[in-house]
């Protein structure tokens, strides 16, 4: 079995929720394939200082919060859906916070996170109302880290999921078939590089 970890960057309830679920469920149905949601909502995650702690300490942070649960949970991880809101063009405060609170694994021997994989959706009140810049922020962050980034399935081929909530938490999601179609491929894609990397690893 390959672990796949779906991460929620919404501080709510509803739309991307639903979103990081459904991509989850499509996963499991490839078969060998086991699942596990990360919600960031109401989890006390501090702003990453560049105070350079995690340097002098290996790779330790100085902060003591919510990270300390978080970081053994993506280290457990074969593959990733990361999913967010859209905020102004870009994913939530709460995602890229906690993304800036993986520095201190560059500095760990080896680093956990080269050649894992992972993919990304996002949910926005408009139908094209910011996703895919959302998404491919979130494809930077895996480049930086060097996952192996994948996107969604044909036909039509897209960056991730996109998905149109229309501002409705969460029944407009659950009525955004194509959107969901694009989710479900993603989920669907990052099953199978997933379980393609874990046994060339093995």
């Amino acid at each position: 079995m390959v672990r796949i970890l779906g991460i929620s960057g919404s501080p709510r309830h509803g739309s991307t929720e639903y979103a990081v679920k459904e991509a989850l469920r499509a996963a499991e149905e490839t078969g060998g394939v086991e699942t596990e949601y990360l919600s960031l909502r109401r989890r006390t995650i501090g702003f990453c200082l560049h105070c350079d702690h995690c340097l002098r300490s290996k790779g330790v942070c100085v902060h003591k919060d919510d990270m300390q649960d978080i970081l053994p949970r993506l280290a457990a991880a074969d593959g990733f859906i990361f999913g967010s809101p859209v905020y102004e063009g870009t994913m939530s405060g709460q995602l890229k916070t906690m993304f800036d609170r993986m520095r201190p694994w560059y500095f760990l021997d080896p680093p956990p996170l080269p050649n894992k994989v992972g993919g990304a959706l996002a949910v926005g009140g408009d139908r094209h109302g910011g996703q895919v810049s959302t998404i491919l922020s979130i494809l930077a962050f895996m480049l930086i880290f060097e996952f192996i980034v994948v996107g969604g399935k044909h036909p039509g081929g897209n960056f991730g999921g996109t998905v149109w909530s229309k501002d409705i938490v969460p029944e407009g999601t659950s009525q955004d078939e194509e959107g969901l179609r694009t989710v479900r491929g993603l989920g669907r894609r990052v099953a199978e590089v997933t379980k393609m990397v874990v046994a060339a690893r093995r």
